[in-house]
């Protein structure tokens, strides 16, 4: 299985809760209440009503009456957390508009803090996000936080509502990220990697629409689910993209191999998949180094299996006395000594014969890092009707490795069938070196 890595779910959210709370979160009982009505009246005229103007709506006074006492037992010298707690309904039956509600929403946040109490902190966020109070600067960090809380009670739905609107509204916390955790609640919630994954690529099309480069973490997601889940069609469209976007070696190794998991290629197909790893760099673990030995056939590319017989040995995956190595190394050897002598008759049999002449031309010229000529004879055997996609995944090939990519990209974007994905990858790679 490639090693890309495991989905955050529920641990995610639970150690960015954590360290959003003891980072500052829990507000301290120091909030204090604006002065009711009734004592306003006493004040200048002007005054009273530009405090009304810049302050909105004021606590009213049976609220005030009911939220004191209580205050004042989350005050140092005066502590009584218990009463608090205990005083928690009666409060919120006091609340008239949405000045108390604020105020209380923030009481009840503190009281919660000390308890550690996932649903008192939850009830408070809320009844402040309910009240509209909340500054415009700090909405996306409370819907942040309410989501998280959400998220660790299992409130799915309503993690997901407020993760999105914290989304929406641009927050962007220090740890975690918003767009992962509601794509991993559908799989804690139902085991629904597929609505994961295609929320998760929603969000890289916005972000791509936008004109940013979407985040790695929300394409490794994708990736990792589309692979856990057998999602194939899902993983060819993330792998593209990761290697468009990130093309780094761990990458391109784990997006090639995964699609070439989740797809049943023909050996003849899946050979140019391992030649695109090949090209990448990227092709070094014995099982698929030996895979690409075992789908060329010593006894057909012989200099070809020479070629990657030689690059296990150099990445250590065989030693010399490998029975392995040796077994087809044996094989190998007087095939390649073969196509080497005899290559000015294989040549004019590709030009003189039929397509499929032309292919095995152009297949030994291709062992032979012959590109120019073999893109030739694969010219030739797509000329004279052989298997268009075969012929042109392969002229692909030869031209992008001989450094023609715009034409390599044009003849890609014609393949079908099963080699459609092998040729989309080789796209994505060519794409990823112009970036």
């Amino acid at each position: 299985m490639p090693a890309v890595f495991h989905t955050a779910r529920r641990t995610t959210a639970r150690y960015a809760l954590a360290v959003a709370l003891v980072g500052g979160f829990a507000m301290t009982a120091t909030a204090m209440l604006p002065e009711p009505a009734y004592a306003q009246r006493n004040r200048d005229r002007n005054r009273n009503a530009e405090a009304s103007q810049a302050e909105g709506q004021t606590n009213s006074q049976g609220f005030a009456a009911a939220y004191q006492p209580v205050a004042a037992m989350v005050q140092p010298a005066t502590a009584n957390y218990e009463g608090a707690r205990a005083a928690i309904p009666a409060l919120v039956a006091a609340v008239e508009n949405d000045a108390d509600r604020d105020l209380a929403g923030n009481l009840i946040l503190n009281i919660g803090s000390h308890f550690e109490d996932r649903q008192m902190q939850l009830q408070g966020l809320t009844m402040r996000l309910q009240s509209g109070r909340v500054a415009p600067d700090q909405q996306g960090l409370f819907n942040w936080y309410a989501g998280n809380i959400s998220y660790e009670l299992d409130n799915y739905a309503d993690a997901r509502r407020y993760l999105q609107q914290s989304v929406d509204l641009g927050y962007q916390p220090d740890q975690g990220d918003a767009v992962l955790l509601i794509a991993n609640s559908y799989v804690d919630e139902s085991d629904n990697a597929q609505q994961a994954v295609d929320y998760l690529m929603q969000r890289v099309a916005a972000a791509t629409t936008a004109g940013q480069t979407p985040p790695e973490a929300w394409l490794m997601n994708a990736l990792q689910l589309s692979y856990d889940n057998e999602l194939a069609v899902q993983a060819l469209d993330v792998g593209e993209m990761v290697v468009t976007n990130y093309p780094t070696e761990r990458n391109l190794a784990n997006a090639l191999q995964i699609v070439s998991q989740l797809n049943e290629f023909s050996p003849q197909a899946r050979i140019d998949l391992y030649r695109l790893m090949l090209a990448a760099g990227v092709l070094r673990e014995r099982q698929d180094i030996s895979r690409y030995i075992d789908d060329l056939d010593a006894r057909v590319r012989g200099t070809e299996v020479q070629r990657a017989l030689a690059l296990g040995l150099a990445n250590n995956v065989y030693t010399s006395s490998d029975p392995y190595y040796t077994d087809v190394l044996s094989v190998a050897t007087p095939r390649a000594s073969a196509d080497r002598s005899g290559l000015a008759t294989i040549v004019r049999e590709g030009e003189n014969g039929d397509g499929l002449d032309a292919i095995n031309a152009g297949d030994i010229l291709y062992s032979m890092e012959d590109y120019t000529r073999a893109a030739a004879m694969y010219q030739l055997a797509l000329d004279r009707g052989y298997d268009a996609d075969l012929a042109r995944t392969r002229l692909g090939m030869v031209q992008s490795l001989g450094g023609d990519n715009a034409a390599a990209l044009a003849t890609f974007a014609q393949v079908s069938g099963e080699r459609q994905p092998i040729a989309r990858m080789w796209t994505a790679w060519i794409n990823s070196q112009a970036s």
